[in-house]
């Protein structure tokens, strides 16, 4: 059987090249939540009715340091305008849909940008982002979260260890902005030396095998898009011995219509569910919203999938 990288994403390409080596949509935000760009590509994708992947927590490891602390009953996840939702042993339960979430404040939260981990506290359910008024907790400390216009973490209340693997920020030596380029080029933009804004090496089930995050960006200040503004983040993977791109978010702007796009980082890569695999957190920065997304690599048969979403803005 064939494997792809992306079950639920916009993009899974096979190259030919391994990581040391070798239909344009412009995204908006909505007039609520904004929500990923998704540009059908040459391979056909499952549909994309939500679905969480049914895979059970595993226990953690005996030898797995626990941080101490008044934890929530549900590993949840927040940001600063709103939660995303929790695990609940099986799958991912997105907190606006369930109209509540599992906290009744004073609840400890370890929060994560990059690979900078701090801590702080958050109380009880309560309305946030006004005035959409969206479920969410109040943070002691946003500030530990990040700044505009990112890389924007997340907080979750949770004790295990965040990053049980390789995260490491690295320095492009021209072949991922090659990289770039081309899915760019897809796309209907000529970029030949984009701007490289993030990379990062990391092994997000721990198996040994590193992945390549990465972003390019050059985006006109203020975010009311021109033509040639771009933001793309992208991932390489080894699977089954081939080397495979997938874009998670984008905004590519290539004719004179006027919008407003995004500019999209790496927030962060972490455990988020306790199984001792990572998942990659993205954020996206638009006109006067904000989107923090969590994606979720399940394994290389059913591959990256859409996992939580929270956005704040009109």
């Amino acid at each position: 059987m064939k494997r792809t990288l992306i079950g639920l994403v916009t993009l899974a390409v096979a190259c030919s090249s391994g990581d040391t080596g070798d239909s344009t949509t412009t995204s908006s935000p909505s007039t609520s939540v904004a929500t990923p760009a998704t540009t059908p590509a040459t391979t056909t994708l499952p549909s994309t009715t939500t679905t969480f992947p049914a895979t059970t927590t595993l226990p953690l490891s005996t030898t797995t340091t626990l941080v101490q602390g008044n934890w929530a009953d549900g590993p949840v996840v927040v940001t600063e305008f709103g939660a995303l939702g929790w695990w609940d042993g099986a799958n991912w339960l997105d907190a606006d849909t369930e109209g509540a979430i599992p906290v009744v404040g004073g609840e400890d939260y370890q929060t994560i940008v990059g690979d900078v981990i701090d801590r702080t506290t958050a109380g009880p359910q309560t309305t946030t982002c006004e005035p959409l008024g969206l479920i969410g907790v109040e943070l002691a400390d946003p500030r530990l979260l990040g700044e505009l216009p990112g890389p924007y973490g997340v907080a979750i209340s949770a004790p295990w260890p965040l990053q049980p693997h390789l995260y490491e920020v690295a320095s492009d030596d021209g072949t991922y902005a090659g990289f770039a380029s081309a899915l760019l080029a897809e796309r209907g933009l000529d970029v030949p030396d984009p701007v490289i804004t993030q990379l990062i090496r990391t092994d997000l089930e721990g198996d040994g095998v590193e992945e390549v995050l990465a972003v390019a960006s050059d985006v006109t200040p203020g975010f009311v898009m021109e033509v040639g503004d771009y933001s793309i983040v992208f991932i390489r993977k080894v699977v089954d011995g081939e080397v495979q791109t997938a874009v998670l978010d984008e905004s590519v702007v290539v004719d004179e219509q006027g919008s407003y796009g995004g500019l999209y980082s790496v927030g962060t890569i972490a455990d988020l569910n306790g199984d001792e695999k990572m998942e990659i957190v993205t954020s996206g920065v638009f006109f006067e919203s904000l989107a923090v997304t969590v994606w979720e690599y399940v394994d290389d048969d059913v591959g990256l999938t859409f996992a939580l979403q929270m956005g704040c803005g009109v």
